[in-house]
């Protein structure tokens, strides 16, 4: 049992060092094209994905109207938490943002407006973050902002007794959040390695050529070898016939 183990692993040791020359005598083919998948996945990205722009408004929410009040105790701090998840739904809430619309005269309608927005609750805390994507910065900005000057008075008016204020109005975004060029190439060239590695090893599994005495001997092993033909270089053969 124990020798079976030993030739066992002994073959696949060698199966593995066999596999490990035959990337490394097919490096350049795997580095060709790693390096066109990458360009390919840089030139998709910067070419052909729309890029988009994120605005962001940082709200704050309280069980409290009156935030200022000294006799804030822990389990209003805790109701406050418990209220973030009902404001995060009501910001992007049809009935939220049509008054959004008529009160900023935006030039857009819900069903445009609503796919653009998204809201990130940050954990344990009382705060919420209002994100807005465009592919024009100055309509996120815009956007962002109006949600910002006119939700939170919708709002109290739905949630009587507690209160949203706003926190940090957006900034108007310099760079596109999207797509991500660096990220998509670092994929790309990952995905060129998996497949050149993958296109490689199945090329080999399906070869059937004969390329050495250990390959005679797997296909007969119970035939010895008599003696094998040397490979002469071609230099030497005409040497050979010269004489």
């Amino acid at each position: 049992m124990d020798v079976n183990n030993e030739v066992t692993y002994e073959k696949i040791e060698l199966d593995l060092k066999a596999v490990f020359y035959v990337l490394l005598a097919r490096a350049k083919m795997i580095l060709a094209i790693t390096v066109i998948m990458a360009l390919i996945a840089a030139f998709v990205s910067i070419f052909l994905i729309p890029k988009s722009y994120k605005a962001s408004v940082r709200f704050y929410v309280s069980n409290n109207k009156d935030v200022i009040s000294q006799n804030i105790d822990a389990g209003d701090i805790d109701a406050s938490t418990k209220l973030v998840p009902t404001y995060a739904e009501l910001l992007i809430s049809k009935a939220v943002i049509a008054g959004v619309i008529e009160d900023a005269k935006l030039d857009c309608s819900i069903e445009q407006l609503l796919p653009m927005l998204s809201v990130a609750m940050v954990s344990d805390t009382q705060m919420l973050i209002l994100n807005v994507e465009s592919n024009n910065p100055d309509d996120a900005f815009i956007i962002a902002n109006a949600i910002a000057d006119n939700a939170p008075e919708i709002i109290t008016e739905i949630m009587n007794g507690s209160i949203i204020k706003v926190v940090d109005y957006a900034d108007k975004p310099m760079a596109p959040s999207s797509p991500n060029v660096v990220k998509n190439i670092m994929f790309g060239a990952f995905l060129g390695i998996v497949l050149s590695v993958f296109m490689i090893i199945l090329f080999e599994i399906n070869d059937s050529t004969i390329k050495s005495e250990e390959d005679i001997r797997g296909i007969f092993s119970d035939i010895p070898i008599i003696g094998i033909i040397p490979n002469i270089p071609a230099e030497s053969d005409d040497m050979v016939r010269g004489k």
